[in-house]
């Protein structure tokens, strides 16, 4: 009789067990044994194989992607939320299908051939499912991330022109997990921000950042200032002043030595409050970036008002300075800008030799790019320093 094996394999299951603990991964797989026997097409037999396997035997004269279309009508029900201690879940799963006789005669044959080759047959969550489901993921792995060290901070280093060496670096978060693997931060800043976690992260940056800059100062390094890329939702919120100052205060850094780079979007969305935040923090000592400057055209009628220290100039600008008249032209009007209001310039993503000699004719303050440095860990940079100095 001709036969289809469906054989069923839920998605990182390891992750339920060390996310909630084996008891309630126990308490899922009940569930969803349930709703997969409920699901299972009229005269099929359903088996849970082992762990997180389950299968599928159906009477059938279908071809695969007959299969396809009508299991995903048939599990439907598999992919509403689960609920662990009341939070919903989304599980999500692969199937493999195989057909007899075409790809074997007896079940444990069908049953190898599906372990084998049926993972790509059938997927029954498409792309934007899945990404949602691993925003969900990430979001919940946050808490565990920062409590078991898989955050850290590489910095990327700002040559000084004028000095002729890296005065200051930039703090760059990263993310290395045991489950999720290395995420970059385009993904999990903005998965951050929308689930809050962006305060407790930002905490953490700003904390290690400062210790590093101490011991540095301790270790009288060129090094003099850190600067730290601040969120919208962080930046906006009246936490962010007093935490500075606590953080600040229990690092035994001086507020000079810390800089907080702050997105040109973020000021002229929301100019009035961004105003009053900046002028507190000023207060402390603590300099202020304008981050990708000239983003927004209507931001010149406002620099004169804020009271920022440096003006960085978005990489978008800096690609073709070496090559277009019209991309020099502009960055040498923000840089006479800048100098008009009293702001230091930093160019960010210069990449070649010939930007560089540009920007310095053109009266750049500081570079910051590939041709200076990768973002490195702090003993990189300092065995680097050990053997050579920038801009040689």
């Amino acid at each position: 009789m001709p036969i289809a094996v469906v054989v069923i394999d839920i998605d990182n299951f390891n992750w339920i067990n060390e996310e909630y603990g084996y008891e309630s991964g126990n308490a899922l797989i009940v569930e969803f044994s349930q709703r997969f026997v409920f699901s299972a097409p009229p005269h099929s037999l359903a088996a849970r194989i082992e762990g997180n396997k389950f299968a599928l035997a159906i009477p059938s004269t279908y071809n695969s992607q007959e299969i396809q279309t009508m299991l995903s009508e048939q599990f439907l029900p598999l992919q509403n939320f689960f609920h662990v201690f009341g939070e919903p879940v989304h599980l999500t799963f692969s199937a493999g299908v195989a057909l007899a006789s075409e790809d074997g005669s007896d079940y444990y044959t069908l049953l190898r051939h599906v372990k084998h080759n049926g993972k790509n047959d059938i997927v029954l969550y498409d792309a934007s499912f899945q990404q949602q489901d691993l925003e969900r993921r990430l979001a919940m792995s946050f808490q565990s991330a920062l409590q078991n060290g898989e955050f850290y901070l590489c910095y990327q280093p700002k040559f000084n022109v004028h000095k002729g060496c890296v005065d200051s670096v930039e703090a760059l978060i990263r993310w290395n997990s045991p489950i999720h693997g290395v995420v970059s931060p385009a993904t999990f800043i903005p998965i951050a921000e929308k689930n809050g976690f962006i305060f407790d992260l930002t905490k953490w940056i700003l904390g290690e950042a400062c210790r590093q800059m101490k011991k540095w100062k301790q270790m009288n390094h060129t090094i003099e200032r850190v600067a730290v890329n601040i969120s919208a939702p962080m930046f906006l919120s009246d936490r962010l002043p007093k935490m500075i100052s606590h953080i600040l205060y229990d690092s035994r850094l001086e507020a000079r030595h810390l800089e907080l780079e702050i997105t040109e979007t973020v000021i002229m969305a929301h100019f009035d409050a961004a105003l009053t935040i900046i002028n507190s923090l000023k207060k402390e000592g603590i300099s202020i970036s304008l981050d990708d400057f000239g983003t927004w055209v209507s931001s010149l009628t406002y620099l004169k008002k804020l009271l920022i220290d440096t003006l960085k100039i978005d990489k978008s600008f800096i690609d073709g300075v070496h090559t277009s008249f019209e991309d020099k032209a502009l960055v040498e009007m923000i840089i006479q800008l800048a100098k008009l209001f009293k702001l230091s310039v930093v160019t960010e993503g210069v990449e070649k030799q010939e930007q560089m000699s540009i920007l310095k004719k053109l009266g750049c303050d500081s570079i910051q790019g590939y041709l200076i440095s990768w973002s490195e860990r702090p003993d990189i940079l300092e065995a680097r320093y050990a053997q050579k100095k920038y801009g040689s």
